[in-house]
């Protein structure tokens, strides 16, 4: 016996072997679809809104922080814009000192 035929004859055992596939009515698979496209929209909306909490969560974050750094600068210019007026004031005392001291 060739191997061919072997092959053959061995091929043609499973496939008689195999069951054939159960065949479902129309309205079963269109019941299973109809159930599989309600899965699909309940996880797509479960991945909406969680998405949504994600960017909600982010941009609150992100307005603290832009709170935060609104706070520092105003502190810095505050405090830069009270040294310069500082610094005029002695500027102007040493002025008028020397001029008193010149009458």
């Amino acid at each position: 016996m060739s191997f061919r035929i072997f092959t053959k004859i061995y091929v043609s055992s499973i496939l008689q072997n195999i069951p054939p596939r159960p065949q479902l009515p129309a309205q079963q698979l269109q019941a299973q679809i109809t159930v599989l496209q309600q899965q699909v929209q309940t996880q797509a909306t479960q991945h909406q809104q969680q998405l949504q909490a994600q960017v909600t969560q982010h941009q609150q974050q992100l307005e603290a922080q832009v709170t935060q750094h609104q706070q520092q600068l105003q502190a810095a210019i505050t405090q830069y814009q009270q040294q310069h007026i500082s610094d005029i004031n002695d500027i102007v005392r040493i002025v008028i000192d020397q001029m008193v001291n010149q009458i």
